[in-house]
This record gives structure tokens, sequence and C-alpha cells, in this order.
């Protein structure tokens, strides 16, 4: 991993660019967004709130909507480094992943100011502590695995034919198989033990 890491250091940079721009645009956006929008969603994350302290959630429904969500997009990643289109289609990916979490966290410490900060470290901030890495990660390995297959195809010394898209498809999606165990830990975090905090937080703070 450091090997990796210290050989692709600068594509390392530019996607965890990419990631902290999409965070920038998440918490810019809470502050452009119509305040009856605004209302709603507030709205809608104090129902959230309530069940907490009401008959609880179903912390197996939220394990399953959670890894769904998540592997939707780690698939994406991953068919995207497949596809010619691998850079582009990642960069949004990145994006998208930042501009949700920015989202989250602007509104969270807008609207509800301590309780806020308090809900953001313990259910938001500890799973993405692993996934963010992760789709970091994952963003540099399709990238990797797309300049790779091509640098191979366009080697003059080397016909189209020879280069094996399948041997090199094998490692390429055994890392990805690697990074959805870490993302079942990230998710298992987000649904059992956030939510005890939640809980806690949202019973004695007002």
């Amino acid at each position: 991993m450091k090997s990796n890491i210290r050989n692709n250091i600068i594509l390392y940079f530019l996607v965890l660019l990419c990631f902290l721009v999409g965070i920038s645009v998440g918490g810019f956006t809470v502050k452009v967004i119509s305040p009856s929008h605004k209302q709603e969603i507030v709205s809608y994350l104090n129902s959230f709130f309530q069940l907490f302290t009401a008959q609880g959630l179903n912390k197996l429904d939220i394990f399953t909507q959670s890894f769904i969500n998540n592997i939707q997009l780690l698939s994406l990643s991953w068919i995207s480094g497949l596809l010619v289109i691998s850079i582009p289609a990642i960069i949004l990916i990145i994006l998208f992943k930042g501009f949700v979490i920015g989202f989250t966290v602007g509104l969270l410490i807008e609207q509800f100011k301590f309780k806020g900060v308090l809900l953001f470290l313990v259910g938001v901030l500890p799973h993405n502590l692993i996934i963010i890495p992760i789709f970091i990660a994952a963003g540099v390995t399709s990238i990797l695995f797309t300049i790779t297959i091509i640098k191979k195809k366009l080697n003059k010394s080397n016909k189209l034919k020879e280069v094996n898209f399948y041997k090199e498809m094998i490692p390429y999606t055994a890392i990805y198989v690697l990074f959805t165990a870490f993302v079942l830990v990230a998710v298992s975090i987000e649904a059992f033990i956030s939510p005890v905090f939640i809980k806690l937080i949202n019973t004695y703070i007002q």
C-alpha cells in the first residue's frame, strides 16, 4: 500500500483534490438553497432523529440500505475502470461522494449548532473514516487499470490481440472485492454502533 501510494502520489493527490472540491461544493450548496427546501430537509432530519427516541430504527434496514448505496457507487467505479470513459466517470463519482458528505455536515452544523457537531462526530465521521479512503483508493485503482490497458494496447512491441484483458482484470477485480469487505465493516459501524450514540445525543441534548 505504501509503495502504491508513493509511486502514484500525484494521482492520489488529484483524486483527493476532487473529493475536497466535492465537499466544498456540498457545504456551499447548504448556503444557497432556498429556505423552503432547507426547511423540508431539516423537518425530515428531525423526524428521522425522533425515531431513535421513539420506537427506534431497524438496524438491519440501515445496514442493507447503506451497503446498497455504497456498493452501487463502488460497482460504478469498477465498471468505469473497464471503459475508456473511466477517468471522467470516476472523477464524477468522487465529486458526488464529497458533495454528499459536505452537504450533510454543512446542514447539520448550520441547523443544529453544537448538537450538529456531535451528530457529525458520532453519526457521520466514524464510518466515513473507512469509506472515504476506500473510494479514493478505488478511484486511483480504476484509473491505473485503464492507463495500464491503454499503454499495452498502444505499445508498438505488442499486437492488440496479445493484450490479455481478462488476465489483467482478475487482480483488478480482486482489489475491489477487498474494498467491498472494508465497506461491510464501515456500514456495520454506521448501522449498529453510530445509532447508539445518535440516540443518546438526541435524547439528552436539544
